[in-house]
């Protein structure tokens, strides 16, 4: 059931990690993130790893295993798998969420669901910047946590690669929810 003034899924945002949600001082609730909390991780994937990822995942599309079909189709180059870098980016928020807050409130994540856009090719050798940004977030207690919401996008210098949404499931250890 929502609060009084809420609708039934809007979220709740705290200001940062930590914050009581609701309640007094000795009832306060931890919130295991907080809208507006963003994290970053810079990739390179190299020539040798896009079809040695390719094969481990059956994709034998052969834009990713031979450079003169990639070339005949108007790419520079061996192009990555699309799940190469998606899972990079959905693998990102996991590790996120299974280190501490800058407080030291312990938590962890699983994924609930992500939507993924591919938006162009990812070539071998260029730096790839990938962020998450915490959209959302909102008391699940049925679930034992939090659900929360997040954007990211990856990009090569101006070019987005993809961009994506997810929902997670955030939980503190035992002793702190």
């Amino acid at each position: 059931m929502s609060p009084p003034g809420r609708a039934k899924g809007e979220y709740r945002s705290a200001k940062h990690e930590g914050t009581p949600v609701s309640g007094t001082a000795s009832t306060a609730v931890q919130v295991p993130a907080a809208v507006g909390e963003s994290f970053t991780l810079r990739v390179r994937i190299t020539d040798d790893e896009i079809p040695v990822f390719a094969k481990s995942v059956h994709d034998h599309n052969p834009l990713h295993h031979d450079l003169a079909t990639a070339l005949a189709a108007g790419y520079r180059g061996l192009i990555a798998s699309g799940t190469q870098l998606g899972s990079i980016f959905m693998a990102m928020t996991a590790t996120h969420f299974a280190k501490p807050t800058a407080s030291g409130l312990r938590r962890s994540g699983v994924g609930m669901g992500f939507d993924i856009r591919f938006r162009a090719p990812v070539y071998a050798n260029e730096d790839i910047d990938l962020r998450w940004t915490v959209t959302g977030i909102e008391r699940k207690d049925s679930l034992n946590g939090w659900i929360t919401r997040l954007e990211g996008d990856a990009r090569s210098g101006d070019a987005l690669l993809l961009s994506g949404t997810g929902t997670l499931l955030l939980r503190l250890p035992k002793a702190a929810s």
